[in-house]
């Protein structure tokens, strides 16, 4: 039993080491957990604010993400 554990966990190892491009620090996967947690920090921004930081062509800008639109 402790061998099918071992033979798991190594497929495991040598299945996500190979692709960096989805695990690795700037893979798809990383800017996916990224992005949502942005998504879930809302700073309290006023409306005049977010009209400053959402406006048009802006609407996925990192200050646009803070406040929350």
């Amino acid at each position: 039993m402790r061998w099918l554990q071992v033979l798991l966990g190594a497929l495991t190892l040598l299945s996500t080491t190979g692709c960096p491009s989805e695990f690795g620090r700037q893979g798809r996967v990383a800017r996916a957990i990224h992005k949502d947690s942005i998504e879930r920090v809302h700073k309290a921004c006023s409306e005049d604010e977010r009209e400053a930081a959402c406006g048009p062509g802006q609407e996925h800008s990192k200050a646009c993400l803070e406040c929350g639109e």
